[in-house]
């Protein structure tokens, strides 16, 4: 993969994207961003990253695993507590917040996974 055919396809489909070196940074929807690698010509890596107030860290910048696993723990706490005082709304509570992570996580994973094909297609 070439860091200029990438760029021209970002350029062609009014893709947000910065420059850097050998790096392109994809801004997009929703406060995620992508980062493509051309260090390595033969093996280009794309990260995906989550900038602060996003659906699922809030205002913590972090990857998508790492909000996955915080969301988790932070309900599964918080969900403990509520039970303490009432069994169902913590159990609600707890769906609830599973329900909002996979449905965020799904949306925030597809973006990534048909950029990272629709690139990869492209370039190939």
């Amino acid at each position: 993969m070439k860091l200029e055919t990438a760029e021209d396809f970002l350029k062609k489909f009014d893709y947000n994207y910065e420059r850097r070196d050998n790096a392109l940074i994809v801004d997009m929807e929703f406060s995620q961003k992508v980062l493509v690698d051309f260090s390595n010509p033969e093996n280009v890596v794309m990260t995906n990253k989550l900038k602060g107030w996003n659906f699922l860290t809030g205002i913590i910048p972090s990857s998508i695993k790492n909000a996955i696993v915080l969301n988790v723990i932070i309900g599964g706490i918080l969900s403990l507590i509520i039970s303490i005082y009432d069994t169902k709304a913590g159990m609600f509570f707890f769906l609830g917040l599973l329900f909002w992570v996979l449905v965020w996580f799904t949306f925030y994973h597809s973006k990534f996974n048909k950029l990272q094909q629709f690139l990869t297609k492209w370039v190939n």
